[in-house]
């Protein structure tokens, strides 16, 4: 669980739209952004890295966004942004529906198509995740305006707004809650549509589902078969028949994924002070030895060269 801070004004004026851009297009992937005076761009943020997620918080001057069928082609981050308006107010379309948003609104939209959008000087708390991750239902809710202000979208937005006010050391919590969130939203999708929120129905939405769950559950040393599966209200043998399908084990699926993150943030410069065996422990591997050598088996080099070789800029050999 990684924090970022970004305030435009602690950078030189000619350079704080560009700096703002870089990391916008993270999440949106390629878009034309129309602002009144680029010299003099205005935005603080604090981004956490939850894992394949990035919670958002931010204040930003008034711009006007445009993101189009050529620029989707050319680069497609393939995320989904679930966005609470905190102050302010937008207008956004997507997918042929047009959205006015106020306080207190949330929306869905995603990188995966063209949509335009003009937010005012607005205060924004937003979670993107992988479009693989997809509560049932939410492509039905792109661009449809979402109370916040009550209901079950009342406990998505204080989701949101929890895991936007939580420190950067509460990896465990965070899990948790992103895990609450996304549930709530497949609750809310169904709300919406009017249909009951009944378990995922077939196989590749359950699988879905399910690989959400243990991403937000991978610092838990606990998680196994029997937890997933039951807090999926499956067999064990279910779940199981399900990664085979995949060709994988459940097991197995877990293993690459933390030793993924641990990857990911051994080679983090902002983590360069924290010892491996906390990186491990923050993913879920109890077990020193046992970690070293699952990282060598994946990645070819044990953890701590790893990272050694990444700082001097030299590229590792392949997994």
């Amino acid at each position: 669980m990684t924090e970022t801070w970004l305030r435009t004004m602690d950078l030189p004026a000619e350079d704080r739209f560009d700096h703002w851009y870089h990391l916008a297009a993270l999440g949106w992937g390629e878009i034309t952004v129309e602002v009144e005076d680029s010299t003099d761009f205005h935005s603080v943020g604090r981004l956490v890295d939850l894992g394949g997620m990035l919670m958002t918080t931010e204040e930003l001057q008034p711009v006007r966004l445009d993101r189009s069928a050529a620029q989707v082609r050319r680069s497609d981050p393939e995320r989904w942004h679930l966005t609470l308006l905190a102050e302010g107010s937008s207008r956004f379309e997507q997918d042929g529906r047009q959205a006015e948003l106020s306080a207190g609104d949330l929306l869905i939209y995603h990188s995966s198509a063209p949509f335009r959008g003009t937010v005012t000087s607005s205060k924004t708390e937003f979670l993107q995740f992988p479009r693989e991750l997809n509560p049932s239902g939410l492509a039905e809710l792109v661009a449809v305006p979402l109370s916040g202000r009550s209901g079950i979208g009342a406990l998505v937005a204080g989701c949101l707004r929890e895991l936007a006010a939580l420190p950067g050391n509460r990896q465990e919590e965070a899990s948790r809650l992103t895990a609450i969130t996304l549930d709530l939203l497949g609750v809310l999708g169904a709300r919406v549509r009017g249909a009951p929120a009944a378990p995922e129905s077939t196989p590749a939405a359950l699988i879905t589902a399910v690989r959400a769950f243990i991403r937000a559950n991978l610092a838990d040393p606990a998680l196994d078969p029997a937890a997933i599966a039951a807090a999926h209200h499956i067999s064990v043998r279910y779940l199981h028949r399900l990664f085979q399908q995949q060709e994988q084990t459940v097991a197995g699926w877990i293993r690459d994924q933390r030793l993924e993150n641990c990857r990911r943030d051994l080679a983090n410069p902002a983590l360069h002070d924290r010892p491996v065996h906390v990186v491990a422990r923050c993913w879920g591997f109890t077990d020193s030895a046992h970690f070293s050598r699952a990282f060598r088996s994946a990645f070819g080099l044990p953890p701590g060269e790893y990272r050694r070789l990444v700082r001097t800029g030299l590229q590792p050999p392949p997994g």
